[in-house]
């Protein structure tokens, strides 16, 4: 250094070496495989209680537990995240309450397009808390938000599913700052199930950068889990003597509908109560009833049409069922992949061969039993012309072994059809070590026997599946067997097809380049097989793929694959074009894009093409999105599918437009508009939600539906009927 003289030497480097001793240690490389975070909740005087607002002023704020440590896992897993992020934890009898200084040195490119309920997070700039307050290391509670204060929650099912559908009592707001945005959160005791003997919570906090395509988490820093996976969490200490008030708490509804039928001119009005109680029989035991239930606010199923052979399924998304629903999860990667022989189908209930039927009562129980986890379910149905009133039920019970690992059995009885008694029972293990690779391996065992009905005593009524899986940030492999009994019949479950066994087996290859606009690219290539009984070959799919994911977040995808399929029942695609019985080879080829949703304007494209059954196939699957602002959202899909059969040609046409307009976090008009060429059938609905206080709710909702018949020309529009509801709503705890 020029400005160091000779004489000044000696004397600079006895300073600099008493330093060295002076100063701290540099910090060690951390070994994020067997890292876990902890923080010391902080109790504060119910009359301390910050005020909601997205502002970090209040006195409590500066007693709160605090953390900086957050640390990247996209792009660069383990570097201190791009932008600083702390976050506050204090709790008083009645909340928890969380908040957060994201820091970001351009505030003025904060991602911040939405504002309903349950918006997808994904692509904005946003924060989100995961708890598990059993200790379960699967299921927890997640709650997020976005630099608006869009209101975020759901349940985290077996660490790898997200039921948004979800939805109870709890406030956050969230503001932009000079640099960065801040948010608040306050999530009562009473709004969430806790065992009260666990000195340590699972914790999870999680933030998204969009505009860097970058996720910070505070732990669980490894790629190879997913965003919800709570197999290694941080840990919360020192919550204790909270308050869930007696336990009660009871949702009353009353819903005036009238329904108008254009071609029988004919109107219908009705006036129904309803209500759900829910009574904590202790803080992580609920026990819940429902009666008259109402399932005016359930959205609108997506519009798919059958191409293929087997029925399609409709996942849950009425409230009641929903309500600790991990309680009833069950075989674990075996279901969650494929639902073919799944012992217990919520759906099941309320909806027979399609139709509505009345739920008159339903009584469960749920939660955490000393070490068991368990889910107990009862419901009453209706009658109509078409089918009896039944009794139908379910119970599911789990337990820990080993560190990530749990053991359970399910029991379910009834026939929602009322055709024939039927029982299923059946007991499965999930097996998880994260500790020992730098990956996840999993084994998903699942054994079910269905009994009664029209099955001889013999009758192969028998499911078994095995599923090994190993995920790294390199390389994933699974291989998975399962046989399906000719007679097994889960009739409160779901089962599209019976007498096979199927064997699987895929792999693929992440790379990662140092530099450039590419952030991976993954090759891999999958066989499917499926048998009769016999070992005979009836199905095989064999082929590879490659996919690219930009650093912006943008998704590119090649994939071919020969398929062999023996047919030995002849079936109409779509009930219109006939396939005969016979043995079809053929090949197929799919190329896909998606831009991210970060930006205002998205879109994505999927093209596939080849043979099919004889002939020729083609399907071409677009969507558009425009988020313009935080208040209006539109998006609009279409997919066409061709077969031109030696039997004939059809084209199938589905399309969908939905938008939200979002007056606020709690104001909201939700539209779907929905086509499809094979039924001609065209659904308007409408849905306006308001909830003036966190307990009170104002829902309306219209509904339109019409037949557009294409063989005539020019088309007609000929309506069908129209409904509208109003439903008023209103939760007391006690």
């Amino acid at each position: 250094m020029t400005w160091l003289t000779s004489s000044r030497a000696p004397l600079a480097a006895a300073v600099a070496f008493a330093l060295s001793f002076a100063a701290p240690a540099r910090a060690q490389p951390v070994d994020f495989q067997s890292y876990f975070p902890r923080m010391q909740a902080v109790r504060i005087d119910e009359s301390e209680a910050p005020t909601i607002d997205g502002d970090l002023s209040d006195p409590a704020w500066a007693k709160a537990a605090t953390t900086e440590e957050f640390y990247q896992v996209e792009p660069t897993e383990g570097e201190p995240a791009s932008e600083r992020t702390r976050a506050y934890l204090m709790y008083d009898r009645d909340n928890l309450y969380v908040g957060f200084y994201l820091y970001d040195s351009e505030p003025q490119k904060i991602t911040a397009k939405l504002l309903a309920r349950d918006s997808q997070l994904r692509n904005e700039d946003g924060i989100r808390v995961m708890l598990d307050p059993f200790g379960t290391f699967r299921d927890g509670f997640f709650f997020g938000t976005n630099a608006n204060g869009a209101r975020v929650d759901a349940l985290i099912e077996n660490s790898n599913n997200l039921r948004v559908e979800w939805n109870t009592i709890w406030n956050v707001k969230s503001r932009i700052v000079e640099d960065g945005w801040i948010a608040e959160f306050a999530i009562p005791f009473r709004s969430i199930s806790i065992d009260i003997s666990l000195e340590e919570w699972g914790m999870q906090f999680l933030r998204n950068i969009p505009r860097k395509n970058e996720e910070v988490r505070w732990s669980n820093i490894d790629r190879t889990r997913d965003r919800i996976d709570l197999t290694n969490p941080g840990r919360l200490s020192g919550v204790k003597d909270v308050s869930t008030g007696i336990g009660l708490e009871a949702q009353l509804f009353v819903t005036g509908a009238s329904s108008y039928d254009w071609e029988l001119d004919d109107v219908d009005a009705s006036l129904n109560p309803s209500a759900n109680i829910f009574y904590k029989i202790t803080p992580s035991l609920t026990g819940s009833l429902t009666f008259n239930t109402d399932f005016a606010d359930a959205p609108l199923d997506a519009r798919q049409v059958n191409t293929g052979r087997f029925d399609l399924f409709f996942p849950e998304t009425r409230d009641f069922f929903l309500q600790d629903v991990a309680s009833f999860e069950f075989g674990g990667a075996v279901f969650s992949d494929n639902v073919n022989g799944m012992p217990f189908f919520s759906r099941r209930i309320g909806i027979v061969e399609g139709r509505p039927v009345d739920i008159i009562a339903g009584a469960k129980v749920s939660g955490k039993l000393g070490p068991a986890n368990v889910g107990a379910l009862a419901v009453r149905t209706g009658g109509d012309d078409l089918v009896d009133g039944q009794y139908l039920g379910s119970a599911r019970a789990s337990f820990q072994v080993l560190n990530e690992s749990k053991a359970g059995a399910v029991f379910t009885y009834g026939d929602p059809a009322g055709e024939i008694d039927n029982f299923v029972g059946g007991v499965d293990f999930q097996y998880r070590n994260t500790t020992r690779f730098k990956g996840a391996l999993t084994a998903d065992f699942a054994y079910l026997r269905s009994l009664g009905g029209d099955g001889a005593v013999d009758a192969d009524g028998q499911f078994g599946a095995l599923e090994v899986a190993y995920r790294g940030d390199k390389w994933n492999w699974t291989t998975r067997f399962e046989h399906i009994g000719e007679d097994y019949r889960p009739r409160l479950g779901f089962a599209n097809r019976t007498g096979v066994r199927r064997y699987v087996q895929d792999g693929w290859r992440r790379f990662r380049p140092s530099s450039g606009i590419i952030r991976f690219v993954e090759v891999g290539g999958f066989a499917d097989a499926v048998t009769d009984l016999d070992d005979r070959l009836l199905d095989r799919f064999l082929g590879g793929f490659v996919n690219v994911q930009t650093q912006a977040g943008d998704e590119f995808e090649l994939e071919a694959f020969n398929l062999y399929e023996d047919i030995r029942q002849p079936f109409d695609i779509a009930g219109r074009l006939n396939v005969p019985a016979g043995v079809y080879r053929h090949e197929r080829y799919q190329i896909s894009a998606a831009m991210t949703e970060a930006r205002p304007v998205s879109a994505r494209a999927e093209v596939g093409l080849g043979g099919a059954f004889g002939g020729d196939f083609f399907n071409l699957e677009t969507g558009l999105s425009w988020r313009p602002n935080k208040h209006f959202r539109v998006g609009a899909e279409y997919e066409l599918t061709t077969f031109d059969l030696p039997t004939g040609a059809l084209d199938v046409h589905v399309g969908v437009i939905q938008s939200v307009l979002a007056f606020s976090p709690t104001l909201s008009i939700e539209t779907d508009v929905q086509y499809d060429n094979i039924s001609e059938n065209f659904t308007f609905f409408s849905r306006f939600t308001w909830e003036p206080r966190p307990e009170r709710e104002i829902f309306i909702s219209f509904g339109h539906t019409a037949l557009i018949e294409e063989d005539r020309f020019p088309a007609s529009f000929r309506a069908q009927g129209s409904s509208f509801a109003l439903r008023l709503g209103h939760t007391f705890r006690l």
